[in-house]
């Protein structure tokens, strides 16, 4: 019988466990997946789910769309959204969100549409993270030759809502990204480029101290006047002292003090972390589909496992790290324990029970 007509006889929920047990029990394969399902049966029908075969699970990855893994994570994240609120100050008015972009590295002769160096090939993760509560609401895959700044519009229009706050690293300096950010009223933070020409700073200060200057600017350069023209902006000159150098941010933003100006960018160091943990504790470098849809329906299902490991550290009493609680949860992913008591009080924390004194050691006899 065709994949296709296998497919057929599982559910979308089938499909679904199985590319979840693919990041939870660490499978680097569709072989080992199926392995897992079958050896786990029994236990998948307390989860009114069946075993997929390695065929069939690749013929549905590649053709039922990655937009229902998309649905299960926005839903599980508004189900659970209070638990991750609180991480942005509630000085900052408008939703703040992080823009940037990781690499991820693929087999050129196996991902054919994965164009990025001419003998390597490789897919741009777009990711717009919610910084309030540090999870993405936004994923988009390009090839890796996309620059970021040609899919900075498209990512941002996403997000639905214009009156908000976009942090972005250099890579995204563009002056026509710029203006169209502050037509449509949103407003931006990034880092100005080091050869950029704008009016004498002095000629506008905003404020000054000891540790930072704050100033209004008009850039200069020809190419800069054709797009932005008479256009005031922002720029906020903040010393670091931990690292006794000096930041230059650019901004839009005239409402916001230069320490939020300076912390807001700051803040964007979280979007990076999150591609750390994707990276290093999903399987997101190895993949068991070739095609793009097979690669969101993985992208998306890792997503999901990422916002259910950071719900339950959220709920567990014990204070658990996300790869230390990953690796406990793959670990014990097919043994009967209740999962309210294990993540509250888990095994290493028993104490160890002393053997009884009256039971001798078995001896071993060498000669």
């Amino acid at each position: 019988m065709s994949p296709k007509c296998n497919a057929r006889k599982f559910s979308l929920w089938d499909q679904l466990v199985s590319l979840l047990f693919c990041h939870l029990a660490g499978c680097d394969s569709l072989r080992e997946i199926e392995d897992g399902l079958i050896s786990a049966v029994g236990k998948l029908q307390h989860l009114s789910a069946k075993a997929m075969g390695r065929t069939t699970l690749a013929y549905a990855n590649e053709h039922r769309g990655y937009e229902s893994a998309q649905k299960l994570y926005f839903r599980l994240l508004q189900t659970y959204r209070n638990l991750f609120n609180g991480h942005l100050d509630q000085d900052y008015l408008r939703p703040v969100y992080a823009l940037d972009s990781t690499t991820i590295s693929v087999c050129l002769t196996r991902f054919k549409w994965a164009h990025y160096h001419r003998a390597k090939g490789g897919f741009k993760l777009h990711t717009v993270l919610d910084e309030d509560i540090q999870l993405p609401v936004v994923m988009n895959m390009t090839h890796g030759k996309r620059a970021d700044v040609k899919e900075a519009k498209a990512v941002i229009e996403a997000l639905g809502n214009k009156d908000i706050t976009v942090v972005m690293d250099r890579g995204y300096n563009d002056y026509a990204l710029f203006m169209w950010l502050t037509r449509r009223g949103t407003k931006f933070v990034t880092r100005i480029k080091e050869n950029a020409k704008t009016t004498r700073l002095k000629d506008d200060v905003i404020e000054e101290t000891q540790t930072y200057g704050d100033y209004g600017f008009r850039f200069t350069q020809e190419q800069a006047q054709k797009v932005c023209g008479d256009t005031r902006f922002r720029l906020v000159q903040w010393y670091d002292s931990d690292n006794e150098r000096w930041f230059e941010f650019l901004s839009n933003d005239f409402d916001l003090t230069a320490q939020q100006i300076a912390d807001l960018y700051r803040k964007r160091w979280e979007i990076e972390l999150f591609f750390k943990k994707l990276k290093q504790n999903l399987k997101i470098k190895s993949f068991i589909g070739t095609s793009k849809n097979a690669v969101m329906n993985q992208i998306w299902t890792a997503a999901v496992a990422t916002l259910l490991i950071e719900i339950l550290r959220r709920i567990a009493r014990y204070h658990w790290s996300f790869s230390r609680l990953l690796k406990f949860v793959e670990l014990n992913l097919l043994t009967y324990k209740k999962l309210n008591v294990w993540v509250n009080r888990p095994d290493f924390r028993v104490q160890k029970q002393s053997p009884p004194k009256n039971l001798r050691q078995m001896e071993l006899d060498l000669d």
